[in-house]
């Protein structure tokens, strides 16, 4: 028997789906009636523009990793990782505690000063420290640096805020939400946080042209 006669070329999307773990959103999961894509629509807004491209174009229209490639100018495999990437973004929104921000302004404004809102609000928002601190500077035009805030001074103070949510829970059994909300954003360090890849600009088309 030749050696050739028995190899079998596999798809990066089955590859995807017999190694992701347990924590990613599974490749059937998108194409079965288990979640549909009327589900994932709102938290596509929540992902980085390119990624947005992704899901559209292969959840939503239909087109295969191959030919997405094609349009970006890149690999198979970056697209396929790609996907990976913007699937376990998806289920980390599709799991986290549903409270508005100005609900979170609005109960917790008793417990916390503006500063500490802001922090909380954009850990929300970034699930980064490094970010959180970066929006903060920008915001408040914080040049001196004894007065910036770092991913440093953003965790501790973070870390603050769970404790004491933790301890006015007891007290106020309606915190829990927002305990639990902090809680899971603490667990999920940097799970919005985007990792700039140029290559992916390349390509005739590569103009986030979904999104103009």
């Amino acid at each position: 028997m030749k050696k050739d006669s028995v190899l079998k070329k596999v798809d990066y999307t089955e590859i995807d789906t017999r190694f992701s773990n347990k924590d990613a959103i599974k490749y059937n999961e998108f194409k079965d009636s288990s979640i549909s894509y009327d589900e994932i629509r709102p938290f596509l807004d929540r992902l980085p523009p390119r990624e947005i491209d992704l899901i559209e174009l292969y959840y939503n229209e239909g087109k295969n990793q191959k030919d997405i490639a094609k349009i970006f100018g890149v690999t198979q495999g970056a697209v396929s990782s790609r996907l990976s990437r913007a699937k376990k973004r998806l289920h980390f929104l599709r799991k986290l505690p549903k409270i508005t921000e100005q609900q979170i302004i609005n109960r917790l404004s008793e417990f916390f000063n503006d500063l500490e809102l802001e922090i909380i609000i954009n850990m929300i928002r970034t699930t980064c420290q490094s970010k959180t601190a970066q929006l903060i500077n920008e915001k408040y035009e914080l040049v001196d640096e004894k007065k910036r805030m770092t991913q440093v001074k953003v965790r501790h103070r973070f870390g603050k805020c769970l404790t004491k949510l933790e301890s006015e829970k007891k007290n106020n059994p309606d915190l829990e939400i927002y305990w639990k909300l902090l809680t899971f954003i603490k667990d999920n360090l940097y799970k919005l946080h985007e990792v700039k890849l140029p290559h992916f600009d390349r390509g005739a088309y590569a103009l986030f042209s979904l999104h103009v």
